[in-house]
């Protein structure tokens, strides 16, 4: 009710200066020169201030509104490609302390004899349980006869690197005294080697290697390496074995560490 009663008397303030207005220009006592008052109608002019609403143009505080592109602090939260130190955690891990696992250190991707051939098998199936601290991977190997009767692998650092390459070896730390690992055959009776190092070379400079005849139960055996002065190391570990002519060959290994 209000509301309505001020609307009201506006109407009625808006009427009254309104027929004042029409007297006004109707009193022959005003000034003689009409032409005059059209000057002062040169107020339209003044309703340039149309041109302050170019104040529109300020409106172009939209384009300060382009600070969104300063929300392209998006792209500062590309730091996580900083988190890319997943990957410095990589080199970290070869910076390593012993015991060393094998795996991990060193790739079991050095495949000799029919091995090379297409005739080796390496699968990650593990004694239950595992023996030993379990440390690195499980290997069942299984060796079949191709152009050769004999089949190998080779631990090695960099992966795919033999003796003749040129990259250095993994810098093993100081104060490992032996290599050892678990063995077992699928049937027992299986004669394996088993070595550490590509031997006199630039590559390790030294070799260990021992003869077994594998149970069928995972046993632990020892590569003695307590006289052994190394350093960059090529080949962490390895086996080789032959007979494949008269029946293949199934070869389990787990845990193998430097210790």
């Amino acid at each position: 009710m209000l509301r309505n009663k001020r609307f009201a008397w506006t109407l009625t303030a808006v009427g009254v200066f309104a027929l004042a207005g029409l007297v006004g220009a109707c009193d022959p006592e005003d000034d003689p020169t009409p032409g005059t008052q059209n000057d002062a109608g040169t107020k339209t002019d003044a309703g340039t201030n149309t041109d302050a609403g170019t104040n529109t143009d300020a409106g172009t505080n939209t384009d300060a509104g382009t600070e969104t592109d300063a929300g392209t602090n998006t792209d500062a939260g590309t730091t996580t490609d900083a988190g890319t130190e997943t990957d410095a955690g990589v080199d970290a891990g070869t910076q390593t302390t012993l015991p060393l696992a094998v795996d991990g250190t060193w790739a079991a991707s050095g495949y000799m004899g029919a091995g090379g051939q297409g005739g080796l098998v390496d699968e990650p199936i593990c004694h239950t349980p595992r023996p030993g601290a379990g440390l690195g991977n499980c290997h069942k190997f299984t060796a079949t006869q191709k152009g050769d009767a004999w089949a190998g692998v080779f631990w090695q650092f960099p992966e795919g690197a033999w003796a003749d390459d040129p990259r250095v070896g993994f810098l093993v730390p100081d104060g490992a005294k032996s290599v050892t690992f678990y063995a077992w055959g699928e049937s027992g009776g299986e004669v394996v080697d088993f070595f550490v190092g590509y031997g006199d070379t630039t590559k390790d400079g030294f070799t260990k290697k021992i003869n077994v005849t594998l149970t069928n139960e995972p046993k632990q055996y020892t590569l003695d390496i307590s006289k052994v002065r190394y350093a960059e190391v090529g080949a962490g570990f390895g086996w080789s074995a032959g007979g494949l002519d008269v029946k293949p060959l199934v070869l389990f290994i787990d845990d193998i560490q430097w210790k």
